[in-house]
C-alpha cells in the first residue's frame, strides 16, 4: 500500500516522518536526505516528458516522501500545465500498477483510503448464478462514489444511465474500478492546494532546475480575446449559440452551454471571457456560471495540450438539435468535411488569416474527404 501516495498507509508513514510541510522542508534540506529531492526531481521530469513514473523501493522508509517532495516542487513553481502533467503521469502510474494487484487490496484501497463503499461480487465461480451479462463484473460501488469520478470520463459507458445499477450499487469490472481510483487520484492532485513555506537552498535549487526545464518544454498560452474575426471563424452551430447567449434574450439549454463553453475554452479563450458570454442570459447566476466554466476549464487542462475536454462533436450536436445546418436553417460547405466544430474553426480561421482572405471554398472538394451530407 505504501507505494500508492493517496493510501492511508502512505499518508500515515509520511506524517510520522514529517507532520506538516514545514517539517518536510526541514527534513529534505538535511544533507543525508538530499537523495529524496533527487528522486522527486526525476519524478517531476517524468511528468514533463510524459514518461513512465518509476516508483521507488519502499524498503527505505523515507522514500514514501518522494511523492510529497515532487508535489512541493510543482506547487512552488505554480505552473498549471505542469500540475496537469503531474496529475496525468501520477494517475497513469497508479492505473498501471493497480491492474496487477489482487482484488482484496484494490477493495481495501477504495474503502479505507478513499472512503468509498465498494464490495466484491464474489469469486468467478460464485458469480455463475448471475445473469450472463453480469458475470464479468467483479465489484459493485455506490452510485454516489461512482459519480465522484465517472463524469470526468466522456465515453458513453461511463454515463450512469448506461450502467447496471441495483438499489444504488453500480456494477463495475476490475479495470473500471482501477480507472475510477486513478481518476480520483488525478482529482486530488488537480484540486489540492498546498501552502508552501519558504524553501531552503537545496529545495530552491531543485525548483529552479525544474522551472527552467518546464519553460523549455511546456508552451505557455496567452488567452485569446473574442473579436469579430474570431467569431466569423466559428461554425454555424457555435455562432448561433454564441449570438443567442450574448443577446440576453435566450436561455441556452444545458447541452448548448456545455458545448459552447468547451469550444471557447479549447480555442484559447480565458475563463473570465467565457463567463461574460453566459452572463447575458436571462437566468444567469454569476456564481453558478463561474463554477461551471471553471469545472470545464479544469478538465480541459488536466492532460496535454492536444487532449482534454474535446468539445461536443457534430453527431451529438445533431442528435440534440443544436446543429442549424442539420436542421436546414443554415448552410456552410465546410460542414460537410468536418465532424467536430474545432476542425471547422481551425480551417476557417486559416482561410481568414490569408492575405487576401480565402472566400472561394471550392478547394474543399479537391483537398478534403467528405465526412457528412445534409
Amino acid at each position: 500500500m505504501l507505494k500508492y501516495p493517496f493510501s492511508r498507509e502512505a499518508r500515515q508513514a509520511s506524517s510520522q516522518l514529517a507532520r506538516d510541510l514545514k517539517e518536510l522542508v526541514d527534513l529534505l534540506n538535511r544533507p543525508e536526505n538530499h537523495y529524496i529531492v533527487d528522486e522527486a526531481e526525476k519524478r517531476v521530469y517524468s511528468a514533463i516528458t510524459q514518461s513512465e513514473i518509476i516508483y521507488p523501493d519502499m524498503r527505505d522508509e523515507k522514500m514514501v516522501l518522494v511523492y510529497s517532495a515532487a508535489r512541493l516542487i510543482v506547487e512552488e513553481i505554480g505552473n498549471s500545465r505542469l500540475r496537469a502533467l503531474q496529475a496525468v503521469a501520477e494517475s497513469k502510474a497508479v492505473n498501471r500498477l493497480l491492474v496487477d494487484e489482487d482484488n482484496q487490496l484494490l477493495e481495501d484501497l477504495c474503502t479505507e483510503s478513499l472512503g468509498w463503499k465498494v464490495e466484491s461480487m464474489g469469486p468467478k465461480l460464485e458469480r455463475g448464478g448471475l445473469p450472463l451479462a453480469l458475470r464479468t463484473y467483479e465489484f459493485r460501488i455506490r452510485f454516489e462514489n461512482f459519480l465522484e469520478v465517472a463524469p470526468d470520463f466522456h465515453a458513453d459507458e461511463w454515463m450512469l444511465i448506461n450502467r447496471h445499477v441495483d438499489r444504488g450499487w453500480v456494477l463495475v469490472r476490475k479495470s473500471e474500478l482501477v480507472r475510477l481510483v486513478s481518476g480520483k487520484f488525478h482529482q486530488i492532485i488537480m484540486f489540492g492546494h498546498l501552502e508552501i513555506p519558504k524553501l531552503p537552498e537545496r529545495l530552491a535549487e531543485a525548483v529552479q532546475r525544474v522551472e527552467t526545464e518546464t519553460k523549455g518544454k511546456i508552451r505557455q498560452f496567452e488567452p485569446a480575446k473574442i473579436t469579430g474575426q474570431t467569431v466569423s471563424a466559428f461554425p454555424p452551430c457555435m455562432q448561433k449559440m454564441y449570438s443567442d447567449s450574448v443577446s440576453g434574450q435566450v436561455n441556452l439549454p444545458h447541452d448548448a452551454r456545455f458545448a459552447l463553453a468547451a469550444f471557447l475554452l479549447k480555442i484559447g479563450m480565458a475563463e473570465d471571457e467565457v463567463n461574460k458570454v453566459f452572463g447575458h442570459s436571462p437566468d444567469s447566476d454569476n456564481r453558478q456560471i463561474t463554477y461551471q466554466v471553471d469545472h470545464i476549464a479544469s478538465k480541459r487542462s488536466t492532460t496535454s495540450e492536444t487532449q482534454g475536454y474535446t468539445p461536443t462533436g457534430c453527431r451529438k450536436l445533431q442528435t440534440n438539435s443544436l446543429c442549424p445546418v442539420y436542421l436546414g436553417l443554415e448552410y456552410d460547405p465546410l460542414c460537410e468535411y468536418i465532424l467536430n466544430p474545432l476542425a471547422f474553426y481551425s480551417t476557417r480561421a486559416w482561410e481568414l488569416s490569408r492575405d487576401p482572405p480565402i472566400t472561394n471554398h471550392s478547394w474543399y472538394a479537391k483537398s478534403k474527404e467528405k465526412k457528412q451530407s445534409f
